[in-house]
Parts: C-alpha cells; sequence; structure tokens
C-alpha cells in the first residue's frame, strides 16, 4: 500500500494540464462576451455605468484634463503582478472591449481561470485618455499624445498611469493599442489583426532580462493563436522611440508588452479581433502564472508588420480625356469619424493611392477589366479627395461606399 501512495496521481493537475485554454475560450466566450460594448465607439459615461456597477471595489487613480475619473480595476490574488492599460488614445477601443471580456472570463468557475487568478493580481485601467474616447480622438483634450508624453509629463493622465505603475511594482505591464487597417503581414495579402511588441529599451535595441521576458511571453501568445488565427500574426517595429511610454517602461526595468488590435477580413467594428484580442492576453496571463519553457527565441520568428494594405483597390480602372486613355489603380482608404447625432463611428472613403498598386492588397480588391471611371465631383481621380465616383457596378457618393 505505501508503494503505491509514492505514484499517487494529481488528477487536478494532470487535468489542467492537458485542458487547453484556447479551446475553453473558443467553447465559452459568447457567454463571456459583454454584449453591449459592440460598438468601436465608447463614451466615458459608459464605460463609467460598466465600471460603477460591475466593480464596485475600483479605485479612483486619477483625473483627466477635463476632470473625468480614471479607474483601476483588479482580479485575482496571486504573487505575479500585471498591470494593464487601454485607450491612452481614445479612437482605440479593442483593447478596453477585450480586456472587459478577459474579466468576464475569469469570474467564471472553471479549473484554468482559477488557476489564473491563484496565481497572477491582474490590475487594469480600462480607459486612461476618457476625454479623447468622448471625442473619439487620438490626443486628450487639450492635443497631447499621451503615448509621447512619459518624459516631459505634460499630461495628468499620465502622471496618473506612472506614479500607478510605480506603486504597484508589477512584474509584467500590458499596454493596448489599436493600429489601421493599412498593416499587413510582411509577405502576404492577410490583415494584421494582432501584432505585438516586446519594445526596446535604447536606441541599440538591446536585449535586457526585462525584454526577454516581454519576448517569452509573446513567443507563448504567437504559437497557441497561430491555431484559430494561422497568418494574421505580425511584429511591430522595435525602433526606439525616446518619449513613447512602453519604451521608457522597459527602459525603467518593466517588462512589457504591445498588444496592437488591427482588421480582421469584414469586421470593421473589431469585434473578431477583440476576441482575439481578449485571447492573446489570456494565453499571455497562463505563460505568466506558469510556464518555465523558454519561448522568446520564437519573437523574432513573427514575421513583421507592413503597410501595404488599402481598404478598397480597384485594378484596371479606365481613365479617359478626350484624347488618352489611361488604365490604372485605384486604393481608398476609409477614415473614421465621430457621427456625435447617432453615436456611431462611420467610415468616409477617401483616394489614398493612384497608378501601378501591384505592390499592394485590398481588403476589397476587384479588376475591374477596364470599366470607365464617371466621376462626380471631379473629372479625373484626385488623390486625397473623397471618393465620389462610379466604376461599373461600383459606386461611391462623396465618401460613401455604396457597393
Amino acid at each position: 500500500m505505501k508503494r503505491l501512495n509514492r505514484f499517487k496521481i494529481d488528477f487536478k493537475k494532470l487535468y489542467l494540464r492537458f485542458m487547453n485554454l484556447t479551446k475553453l475560450f473558443e467553447e465559452n466566450y459568447q457567454k463571456i462576451r459583454i454584449e453591449d460594448f459592440e460598438s468601436r465607439f465608447i463614451p466615458f459615461s459608459k464605460l463609467k455605468s460598466f465600471v460603477d456597477l460591475n466593480y464596485p471595489e475600483r479605485k479612483l487613480i486619477g483625473k483627466s484634463f477635463l476632470d473625468n475619473d480614471i479607474y483601476l480595476i483588479k482580479i485575482g490574488n496571486g504573487a505575479r503582478k500585471v498591470f494593464g492599460w487601454s485607450q491612452m488614445h481614445g479612437n482605440e477601443s479593442t483593447g478596453t472591449r477585450a480586456m472587459l471580456d478577459v474579466f468576464e472570463f475569469l469570474k467564471s468557475e472553471n479549473e484554468l481561470s482559477q488557476k489564473i487568478k491563484e496565481s497572477v493580481c491582474l490590475y487594469f485601467v480600462p480607459m486612461l485618455n476618457p476625454d479623447g474616447s468622448n471625442r473619439y480622438s487620438r490626443r486628450n483634450a487639450c492635443g497631447i499624445d499621451l503615448n509621447r508624453d512619459y518624459v516631459k509629463e505634460s499630461s495628468t493622465e499620465i502622471r496618473a498611469l506612472k506614479r500607478t505603475v510605480n506603486e504597484i511594482e508589477p512584474d509584467f505591464l500590458f499596454n493596448l493599442h489599436d493600429q489601421r487597417s493599412i498593416f499587413n503581414v510582411s509577405g502576404s495579402s492577410k490583415p494584421a489583426t494582432l501584432s505585438f511588441l516586446a519594445p526596446s529599451p535604447d536606441v541599440q535595441r538591446s536585449v535586457t532580462e526585462a525584454r526577454k521576458k516581454a519576448m517569452d511571453v509573446i513567443g507563448y501568445i504567437s504559437k497557441h493563436l497561430e491555431s484559430v488565427m494561422p497568418g494574421h500574426i505580425a511584429r511591430f517595429s522595435d525602433e526606439f522611440y525616446p518619449t513613447s511610454t512602453g519604451d521608457n517602461f522597459m527602459k525603467a526595468g518593466y517588462s512589457n508588452l504591445l498588444f496592437e488590435a488591427g482588421h480582421f477580413p469584414n469586421d470593421y467594428q473589431r469585434n473578431e479581433s477583440r476576441r482575439f484580442n481578449a485571447l492573446a492576453i489570456l494565453l499571455a496571463l497562463e505563460k505568466i502564472s506558469d510556464s518555465n519553457q523558454d519561448d522568446s527565441e520564437l519573437y523574432f520568428k513573427i514575421p513583421e508588420n507592413d503597410k501595404k494594405s488599402l481598404d478598397v483597390v480597384l485594378r484596371n480602372v479606365s481613365v479617359k480625356s478626350k484624347n488618352a486613355e489611361s488604365l490604372t489603380d485605384i486604393g481608398i482608404y476609409y477614415e473614421e469619424k465621430l457621427n456625435l447625432d447617432k453615436q456611431e463611428i462611420e467610415f468616409h472613403s477617401r483616394i489614398e493611392e493612384i497608378g501601378d498598386l501591384s505592390a499592394y492588397f485590398g481588403h476589397l480588391d476587384l479588376d475591374m477589366e477596364g470599366r470607365i471611371w464617371i466621376g462626380k465631383d471631379s473629372v479625373y481621380p484626385e488623390i486625397g479627395k473623397a471618393a465620389d465616383f462610379s466604376v461599373g457596378n461600383i459606386h461611391f457618393e462623396n465618401g460613401v461606399f455604396k457597393g
């Protein structure tokens, strides 16, 4: 009997080892997804109502330039501390929505969420720039880009962030952003739906201990995400920016990860990107909570971001004058604008490129086979103009795509 006890199996540990977080998340996502946050536009009042109702123990860590609250919420009691923030750019809400989904998953009663909460204490600032969010603006109310204010500390928002990080002294930082639909995975027509970065701590792009830890986590994320979003993962440029937040936190010795949520086919509200982003955050927490394997060598195997995507590419369009004809390509970019009356984001089409666009990829990519350009407010296409033309059965009216 004593001999058998020496080989007693810990079934809970065995279950956790073989239970797949990706599979569990995908199976349960619709149950934990917060339905009130389907739109990319999140006014501060909406976030405040949600946080006040669902996180009554939230902590006020500061005020915005226009005196809106900046909150900190928390889940878990583990020894490893992770601190994340979103919407330091007010028009980048995918990380906010994804992280709130992560909190809902961690509240759920399953072995993996319990394991993460026992190992990790997760802190999150769900909207660092509430004034910018209200205006759907990258910058804060007085025009400061918070992501370039680390050194000078002109903004009250960055002062609140730095003070709180230094008080908590986390083991990892998660910096959640959105990137434009122009980014594709290098060497591929696929959009870069998620891009990651372990920021450089200096112009030499040194691999310090803190940076290697971030690379290790990103390597683990990419390895496991590949099964659900193959070919849509990229690596952001690691050029050192002397005034940026992530670079300077890394320089100060904080291991930090940049998450950039980008475009996914037919997903302009970024709800698929949001789902993938939430899974990426959970995979990062799983890695931090319990993994001794070094995945840092996978980091530089992730293809880099490129800027070769356009929202629409119309190829082989015939543009005619009285005496000449040009067969050319036309590239369209969608600008995001807030309609305050409707409280919605609208997409306005702008002519971005004209000419040989063989090096570019369109999220909608059509060969017009010599069909004729018919302009409405201009005789010929002009870069920078609102799209207001027809080619065959493709129609734009004053910047609005009609199909």
